[in-house]
């Protein structure tokens, strides 16, 4: 039992992998295929405007910037939508009512393999975009950054999870719950700054933004890899992640001790 997460996690790994050319294929051609759409349309912005730069970041930087945003993004995701609703719908929920640990835990531990795997690949392309596009070499200080980035996002990973058990909880109730989790999706990924970095947005915005969990999920472990967050608001940024995952960590409680009432799928 001590052990049980590590099992867990070589489960996924396993999983992940079994399709490696499949995987490899799909998560190259859809990251590229948006980087590439993404750079040639600021390229458009910033030769239609007549400038090297916006908001302090060149073209080059937000090559930088989307890259780390999009592998970053699928440290988030974790699994696939749907990871608990479908199991639901199937009945075969029933097994993590039967088994040992928490089903929380289970979840938990299953969720952050995937962002592990994810991590690993955002250290590798980083390194790569430095070594074909930046310094050449990783430097101490790009080094720090890179990790102290990938934690965040790591850290995030848990507070999108706790968001996407709230959604994916609800389906003890209704019948489908997909269309909630694209919402969601959207709305972590155009107000985190998945879509466009938050300090292009207007500073009212960006103020009313800074008190919802949104910003601290891409922006700031975006900004902190390419060395633009200072400490002061990584810091801040860190206590608002742990602070709004223990608030809505909460309503996951209330939700799941009304909904598991309402549970009544078979099979294992």
């Amino acid at each position: 039992m001590k052990s049980w997460w590590k099992d867990v996690m070589a489960m996924e790994f396993r999983k992940i992998l079994a399709y490696r050319s499949d995987f490899w294929i799909t998560f190259l051609g859809q990251m590229f295929i948006q980087l590439l759409v993404t750079i040639s349309l600021w390229h458009s912005v910033f030769k239609e405007n007549n400038v090297t730069s916006m908001q302090g970041l060149n073209l080059e930087m937000l090559a930088l910037y989307y890259l780390v945003a999009n592998v970053g993004m699928r440290i988030l995701w974790g699994e696939n939508i749907g990871f608990i609703s479908r199991e639901i719908y199937e009945g075969t929920f029933t097994r993590y009512l039967l088994y040992p640990i928490s089903f929380f835990q289970y979840k938990t531990v299953s969720y952050l393999s995937y962002s592990l795997f994810y991590s690993l690949q955002l250290f590798i392309f980083y390194w790569l975009y430095q070594l074909f596009f930046g310094t050449s070499d990783l430097s101490f200080t790009h080094l720090y950054y890179l990790i102290l980035g990938i934690g965040i996002f790591l850290t995030s990973s848990l507070l999108f999870l706790t968001l996407a058990f709230m959604v994916e909880l609800i389906s003890l109730w209704a019948d489908n719950v997909w269309t909630l989790m694209i919402m969601l999706r959207f709305f972590v990924t155009f107000f985190g700054g998945g879509f466009i970095p938050l300090n292009f947005l207007p500073h009212w915005a960006q103020e009313i933004l800074a008190w919802t969990p949104f910003p601290y999920l891409i922006n700031l472990p975006v900004r902190t890899i390419l060395g633009l967050s200072h400490h002061t608001e990584i810091i801040k940024g860190i206590f608002f992640i742990l602070a709004w995952t223990l608030i809505l960590a909460t309503f996951v409680k209330v939700i799941w001790s009304r909904g598991q009432k309402r549970y009544t799928g078979v099979g294992i």
